[in-house]
């Protein structure tokens, strides 16, 4: 599940506002329509430059493939060999403009081997007005619900729990707080969906109004429904919403809220939260009762060292325990409440794993012939995948300089990342 553009993170790396002109005030469901899967056969050579990859199991699992140097358009890939070969099932073409060269990703959820979510974003020039497209198979991506909502979308993507409950965090009511913004509305609104897409409902929305003097990305609106804020539903009536924002003297808090009528009420969950901790991260549930997050800390000047405080919870999230970690874990393959994965930032062919819980972190020396391997996806404290490349230099322009011609790997483990071995590629 994933934001799909180069990426650009919260609170001094967050977004870039658009200077693409004012938008609609229009914000329920417009049109449904039913879109085919792309009828082409499966490959073990995919053309764009792999993204995004989420393995439901061993064989099973959906990935994205970026065509940057064509339509600039994202393929939704499927696989059922275990990633040996990819079929495509979806074509999602985003016009939403961020500024400075960017478009705004198609944001996605895979939630399941048989259900998931698209979002493509889109603008309409002639009318200024932003909206979004919401694809959504229950059927293994055979068949996808088009809707509309016209609408912006914000940081966290669409999430279903199952193939008939939605919802869709985004912002409204154009223009917003600062007219010389396209990014942010009037409101921020959270919409849901009982009937898998066909129907949207405007359930809950609040004044997108910043929180300090001067306007930033990530100041505003009010928690839970905050600009920054990132969204999780467990079950048709329990979700999360958590996130950080912005003092009026500019320093930072985090916050998570809770829900258990399906989006209409949000409560606050009485956490204790390291002091400048940044909330960017989604909770990930295992099971109705068993989940985590993890936040980002900061150690003392000068070195700032990052380290990362873990909640976990056992009882659905009546009660939450937290654990430090000395480095930083936020961005780590979580497998389960024991096993975690995690990518070594000093060192870029090593990793460490955890089977207990955090306590301690073993390192394993990866063995590949690529100088650069990322993206890294467990279904098992064994068994994972990951992109490679080659790739020595970085550009600030979408994708980082990828060139046509340039070719991504991806590479299967079965040993927890001692070895990997190519399994497929993608050829810009």
């Amino acid at each position: 599940m994933c934001k799909l553009f180069p990426t650009l993170t919260l609170l001094g790396f967050l977004l870039l506002l658009a200077s693409c002109g004012q938008q609609g005030t229009g914000n329920e469901l417009s049109t449904s329509s039913v879109v085919k899967a792309d009828n082409q056969p499966a490959t073990n050579v995919v053309a764009g430059a792999f993204s995004t990859l989420h393995m439901i199991n061993a064989t099973i699992g959906w990935a994205v493939s970026w065509d940057i140097t064509g339509t600039g358009g994202y393929n939704i890939l499927k696989t059922t060999d275990g990633g040996r070969h990819w079929k495509s099932m979806l074509r999602c073409l985003p016009t939403q403009e961020m500024g400075r060269g960017f478009i705004a990703g198609c944001s996605t959820d895979f939630h399941s081997a048989s259900v998931a979510t698209v979002v493509q974003p889109e603008y309409e020039s002639k009318t200024r007005t932003s909206r979004l497209r919401i694809l959504h198979t229950s059927d293994g991506g055979q068949t996808w619900l088009s809707s509309l909502i016209n609408a912006r979308d914000l940081e966290t993507p669409a999430v279903f729990v199952d193939d008939l409950h939605g919802w869709v965090f985004a912002t409204d009511h154009f223009p917003g707080p600062d007219p010389g913004s396209a990014y942010i509305g009037g409101q921020i609104v959270l919409y849901r969906t009982h009937d898998g897409g066909k129907t949207w409902q405007r359930i809950t929305s609040s004044p997108s109004t910043s929180q300090i003097a001067s306007t930033s990305d990530d100041a505003y609106g009010i928690p839970p429904l905050a600009a920054s804020a990132r969204m999780q539903f467990v079950t048709p009536t329990t979700g999360w919403l958590i996130g950080s924002a912005l003092h009026p003297d500019r320093s930072n808090y985090s916050w998570l809220y809770v829900t258990h009528d399906g989006g209409s009420s949000w409560h606050k969950v009485d956490l204790s939260f390291p002091a400048q901790a940044l909330a960017l991260w989604r909770p990930t549930f295992f099971t109705e009762q068993e989940g985590l997050f993890p936040v980002l800390t900061s150690g003392p000047a000068p070195q700032y060292a990052r380290g990362t405080m873990l909640f976990t919870t056992q009882d659905g999230g009546q009660s939450w325990t937290s654990t430090p970690v000395p480095f930083d874990v936020t961005n780590d393959v979580f497998i389960d409440m024991n096993h975690a994965v995690s990518v070594n930032a000093t060192d870029s062919m090593a990793l460490y794993t955890t089977s207990d819980g955090w306590k301690h972190w073993t390192k394993v020396q990866m063995q590949t012939t690529f100088k650069r391997i990322y993206g890294f996806d467990f279904v098992s404290p064994t068994v994972g995948w990951a992109l490679a490349d080659n790739r020595t230099f970085f550009l600030p322009e979408p994708g980082g300089g990828i060139r046509k011609g340039d070719v991504i790997a991806l590479v299967q483990t079965s040993d927890g990342g001692k070895t990997w071995q190519e399994i497929a590629h993608s050829v810009v």
